[in-house]
C-alpha cells in the first residue's frame, strides 16, 4: 500500500497538469462545503481560528470551561459557548444608558459601619416606688394628736408624725415596768430558774414592744417608768416627704389601718414611653441623658433599670424605666422630661460603650457600678460584668459590625423587603432584585441581617420604576415573587445540584425534631448547620438557569433561616414552620425532594473510626487518579491496619481484606476493581452509622467506569479526579451525593474558577 502511495505521489509530480486537474476541484468542493455550513459552525470555527473572551463548556460535561471552541476532553463531544449569566438572576432587568438617565436611576454601596441611633423619648418623673414607707397602726386607738398634719410635709428619720391612745398599749406597757421591776427587786439568793422565768418574762414583755415599732431607747425609757402610759407616738422610718395622710385628729383607727406614706426624694424614677421600634436600641444599665423645662439648660443622667415586657395593645407602647439620683432634690415628681439616647451597636447586638470597660453592674440597681466584682450596696446580689448585660468597649472586629442600607433602597410590602442591586459585570446598566431580611431602622438605614454582601450597589433612586418593569414582564416582582416561574417535579433537579441537597434536608429532619421536643439548643444548632451546608453548595458546574434559580431560592432560604433564628429560643415550633415551608418552596421550583426521615442516631466510636478510614482512603483514590500503581499499594497497606480499628467485625474484616488484597496487586485496573468495593462498602457504613460526622465527604459518581457500569467514589471536595480512569478521563463523573460537610474550605465562586482541563 506504501509503494502504491509513493508512486501516485511521483507521478503528480512529474506531470504538474494531472497534480492541478486533481487539486482545483478539491479545492471548489472545499469551498463549497465551507459557504454550505450553517452560520454556527462557521462562527465556531472562526473562534477556533482566533481567541475570543468567550468561554466554551461540555452540554454533558458542565465543569469543562475553555476559552477556545473544541472537544471536551472527557466525552470528546463539540464545545458549546456557555451562556452569559453575567451575575444576575431570574429578576434580572437591564436598560440601556440613556433609559437609565431618563430614569434618574442612583446606586449607594452597601457598608458596614457601626450603627448609630438617636432616640427621642418622652416621659415623666416619678416616686421611686421602692422609697415609699407606707405608716401602719399597729395597735388599736384613736388618734390624739397629730405632728404631721398636712401632705408634702419633709421629715427625717426619728421625726414624730402621730399620738395614739391605746388601753392595748397601756398593759403592753405594764408588762415591760412589772418585769423590768421583779428582775431589779429579785433577791441574790433566788434560784437559777426562778431568775430565768423573769428574764423570759421581760424578753416576751419588750418584744411585743418591738412588734408595735417602738425602737430600743423608747422600751428602755419605758421601762424606767414608774406608771405605764396609755399613749403611742408613731415616727418616720426615714428621710424624705409625706405623700400621703390617711388620718385625722380623734379618729379611731384599727390593727393595720394605714396612717401615713413617706417618699424618698434623693432617688427617683424617670419613665419614658418606647415605640417598638425604639425598643431594640435600648439596654439594661444603658446611660440616659434628659432635660426638664423647668430646668433649663441642666442635662440630668440615669441608667435604665427597667424595660417592660409587654406592649400596650392600644398605643403600641412599652415602658421603660430610668433610675435617677437627685441628691439636691432638684427633679419633682410629676415633671415632664425629654430623654435623648444615643446607641452605637455592633451586628451582634452588642451596645457599644467606652465607659463601661472593666466596669461591674448590679443586676438590679443599675447605679451601682464598680471596677471590681462585689456585692450590690443596695441589694446585696453579686455584680456581674458588662459585658453579659449586652455591653462592650470598642468593636475589635470590624466583620461584627452590621451592614447598612439606605432606607431609600428598600421596598417593603407585607413581610418582604426587595432590593434592586447593580450587576457590575454588564456593561449596560444591569440590576437584579433582591429579597432581603432588615432589621431595626437607624436613622435614614436599614440595619440588613440577610441578603447582601458589604460593598454591593443598591439602587437608592427609581427601584420601584424597576420593579415595575418587572411586574409588566410577568417576572418575579416585589408584589409577586414567583411569576412567571414553573414548578419542577421533585427529583427532577440536576444532579450536581441534587447531590448536594441533602444535607439541607437532614438539617430541616433534625430542626423538626428539635421543635417537637422544644430544645431552643438543638434547634439552633439545626439552622446553623442548614445555613452552612447552603453555602457550602459548589456552583462552578451549574447551568445557567439552574444558577440563577439556585441564586434566587437559596437566597430565600437563608432569609426564611434569619427569621427562624429569630424565634428562638421561646417559639421553636414556629421556627421550624418557617424554615419548612421556605424548603418546600425551593424544592418546589428547582425539583428537589423536601420529605425529611428521622434523623440518624450516631454512635460516636463508629463515627470517629469512620472518619480515620476516610482519612487513610483518600490517599487511595489519589494515588489511582494519579496512575500510580505502586503508590496504591502502599497507601492500601496503610488503610488496612485502620480498617481493623472500626468497631463492626464483619464490616472491618471485609475492608481489611479488600485493602490487604489491594496492596497486593500490581496491575492497575485490577486495583480499580478492588478499589470499587472498598468504595462502595465504606459509602454505605457513612450513609448506615456516621452522617455529618465524618468531616467533608462527596460520593462521585463515574457512569463510565466498568464498561459502563458505573462507579462510584468518596472525595473529600466537590471535585472530580476520576479514580477509574486516571488521566485518561480524569475529570469524568458528577456529585451524587453529601455525606457530610465536615470542614471544607469555602467554595470559589464561578467567576473566579480557573479555565482547567483544557488540552487533557
Amino acid at each position: 500500500m506504501k509503494t502504491k502511495i509513493k508512486k501516485l505521489i511521483g507521478v503528480l509530480i512529474r506531470k504538474p497538469r494531472q497534480l492541478l486537474t486533481i487539486l482545483l476541484p478539491l479545492a471548489l468542493f472545499g469551498a463549497g462545503w465551507w459557504f454550505g455550513l450553517p452560520a454556527e459552525k462557521k462562527d465556531q470555527h472562526d473562534h477556533a481560528a482566533t481567541e475570543s473572551n468567550e468561554v466554551w463548556t461540555c452540554s454533558m460535561h458542565p465543569q469543562i470551561r475553555q476559552p477556545n471552541f473544541g472537544l471536551c476532553p472527557i466525552c470528546e463531544m463539540d464545545l458549546i459557548p456557555l451562556q452569559d449569566s453575567g451575575g444576575g438572576g431570574i429578576r434580572e432587568i437591564s436598560v440601556s444608558p440613556e433609559a437609565a438617565a431618563l430614569l434618574d436611576l442612583q446606586v449607594s454601596p452597601v457598608v458596614r459601619s457601626i450603627a448609630e441611633a438617636d432616640i427621642s423619648l418622652f416621659g415623666k418623673i416619678s416616686y421611686d416606688e421602692r422609697s415609699i414607707s407606707s405608716i401602719t397602726s399597729r395597735i388599736g386607738g384613736r388618734v390624739d394628736r397629730l405632728f404631721v398634719d398636712f401632705t408634702g410635709a419633709l421629715v427625717r428619720k426619728g421625726d414624730h408624725l402621730a399620738e395614739i391612745y391605746s388601753p392595748e398599749i397601756y398593759v403592753a406597757q405594764r408588762e415591760v415596768i412589772e418585769a423590768t421591776k421583779a428582775i431589779r427587786n429579785q433577791q441574790s439568793g433566788a434560784s437559777k430558774p426562778a431568775r430565768q422565768t423573769r428574764l423570759r418574762l421581760l424578753n416576751a414583755a419588750r418584744e411585743k414592744l418591738r412588734l408595735l415599732q417602738l425602737s430600743e431607747a423608747q422600751i428602755d425609757d419605758i421601762a424606767d417608768q414608774s406608771e405605764p402610759s396609755d399613749r403611742i407616738t408613731i415616727n418616720s422610718p426615714q428621710d424624705g416627704v409625706v405623700v400621703s395622710k390617711s388620718v385625722d385628729l380623734g379618729k379611731y383607727v384599727k390593727t393595720g389601718d394605714s396612717l401615713f406614706k413617706v417618699a424618698d426624694l434623693s432617688k427617683l424614677w424617670f419613665v419614658m414611653e418606647a415605640y417598638e421600634s425604639d425598643l431594640p436600641w435600648l439596654r439594661y444599665a444603658q446611660d440616659v441623658a434628659f432635660t426638664v423645662e423647668a430646668l433649663p439648660g441642666q442635662v440630668f443622667h440615669g441608667r435604665v433599670a427597667f424595660i417592660d415586657p409587654d406592649i400596650n395593645p392600644v398605643t403600641r407602647i412599652a415602658k421603660v424605666r430610668v433610675n435617677v439620683l437627685n441628691p439636691k432634690q432638684l427633679l419633682k415628681p410629676g415633671m415632664f422630661a425629654r430623654a435623648e439616647v444615643k446607641s452605637k451597636m455592633t451586628g451582634s447586638g452588642e451596645v457599644l460603650d467606652p465607659e463601661l470597660a472593666g466596669k461591674w453592674i448590679s443586676p438590679m440597681h443599675p447605679e451601682i457600678m464598680k471596677d471590681a466584682p462585689g456585692q450590690c450596696d443596695i441589694c446585696g446580689m453579686d455584680l456581674v460584668p458588662a459585658g453579659e448585660l449586652g455591653f462592650i468597649a470598642e468593636s475589635a472586629d470590624s466583620k461584627t459590625l452590621p451592614l447598612l442600607v439606605p432606607v431609600s433602597a428598600v421596598l417593603q410590602t407585607g413581610k418582604r423587603a426587595v432590593v434592586y442591586v447593580r450587576i457590575p459585570e454588564k456593561l449596560d446598566p444591569t440590576f437584579e432584585g433582591r429579597e432581603i431580611v432588615v432589621g431595626p431602622k437607624v436613622g435614614d438605614q436599614f440595619i440588613v441581617e440577610s441578603g447582601l454582601s458589604e460593598g454591593e450597589l443598591v439602587v437608592t433612586q427609581g427601584a420601584f420604576k424597576l420593579d415595575s418593569e418587572l411586574q409588566i414582564k410577568a417576572k418575579p416582582s416585589m408584589m409577586n415573587p414567583n411569576a412567571g416561574l414553573v414548578e419542577v417535579p421533585a427529583n427532577q433537579a440536576p444532579e450536581d445540584l441534587a447531590g448536594q441537597w441533602q444535607p439541607v434536608i437532614r438539617s430541616l429532619a433534625r430542626l423538626q425534631k428539635a421543635a417537637q421536643e422544644d430544645d431552643a439548643s438543638a434547634a439552633e444548632e439545626a439552622l446553623t448547620g442548614m445555613m452552612r451546608a447552603i453555602n457550602s453548595v459548589d456552583q462552578s458546574t451549574f447551568q445557567p438557569d439552574t444558577l440563577k434559580l439556585w441564586g434566587e431560592f437559596s437566597n430565600r432560604l437563608m432569609n426564611s433561616l434569619t427569621i427562624a433564628k429569630r424565634k428562638l429560643p421561646t417559639h421553636t415550633k414556629q421556627a421550624a414552620r418557617i424554615t419548612t415551608r421556605a424548603t418546600e418552596e425551593a424544592g418546589r421550583y428547582l425539583g428537589l425532594s423536601s420529605q425529611t426521615e428521622a434523623p440518624q442516631t450516631v454512635d460516636p466510636a463508629i463515627a470517629k473510626s469512620l472518619k480515620q478510614l476516610i482519612k487513610f482512603y483518600l490517599p487511595l483514590a489519589k494515588a489511582l487518579a494519579d496512575d500510580k500503581p505502586k503508590e496504591a499499594m502502599s497507601t492500601a497497606k496503610i488503610l488496612s491496619g485502620h480498617a481493623r480499628m472500626l468497631p463492626l467485625p464483619e464490616e472491618s474484616e471485609s475492608l481489611f481484606q479488600d485493602s490487604m488484597k489491594l496492596s497486593q496487586t500490581v496491575e492497575i485496573e485490577a486495583q480499580r476493581a478492588i478499589f470499587q468495593q472498598i468504595s462502595n462498602r465504606l459509602i454505605s457504613l457513612v450513609r448506615a452509622y456516621g452522617l455529618d460526622r465524618v468531616g467533608s465527604a462527596y460520593v462521585v459518581h463515574c457512569p463510565m467506569a466498568f464498561d459502563n457500569n458505573g462507579g462510584d467514589w468518596i472525595s473529600n471536595v466537590p471535585e472530580i479526579l476520576n479514580p477509574y480512569f486516571g488521566d485518561a478521563m480524569l475529570n469524568c463523573g458528577s456529585v451524587t451525593a453529601t455525606l457530610s460537610l465536615g470542614d471544607s474550605p469555602p467554595k470559589k465562586p464561578m467567576k473566579d474558577m480557573e479555565h482547567h482541563n483544557h488540552g487533557k
